[in-house]
């Protein structure tokens, strides 16, 4: 009688750390996959910030110089393909918005990353504001 209560907790007890075990790698892939689609909203966000600001501009075929003024705003869609971001994209939109008063341009970045893999999906978004 004592044997069989033993066996019984005994199975009792692994089944649940089981169980715990199987949450745990769940939760651990939820919280890989929202910081790969973090990283995928930023990078879009930078991205959409590049081509809105170019480091260098031509202005020849031949001749680069760097100018302030920034190019049309960007609208786009990233697909990753790089190891850190397989199965990430990041969907970038921005607003241009002019201040009549001061003259101040204004755009608004919104990226939202998302990264799938398998049944998990997760998605970050980051806005980013600047002016001119």
């Amino acid at each position: 009688m004592v044997a069989l209560f033993i066996i019984v907790v005994m199975g009792l007890l692994v089944a649940a750390l089981s169980r715990l075990v199987i949450s745990s790698s769940s939760m651990v892939s939820t919280e890989v996959l929202g910081a790969r689609a973090f990283f995928a909203a930023q990078t879009g966000l930078e991205s959409g910030l590049a081509e809105l600001y170019p480091l260098q501009r031509k202005t020849s075929a031949s001749v680069s110089a760097a100018t302030g003024e920034p190019a049309v705003c960007p609208n786009k869609d990233y697909v990753f393909s790089t190891s850190g971001l397989a199965q990430c994209e990041a969907e970038v939109s921005c607003v241009e918005s002019n201040d009549t008063a001061t003259g101040i341009r204004h755009y608004y970045l919104k990226s939202i990353g998302s990264c799938d893999e398998g049944s998990y999906t997760s998605s970050r978004t980051l806005e980013m504001e600047v002016w001119q």
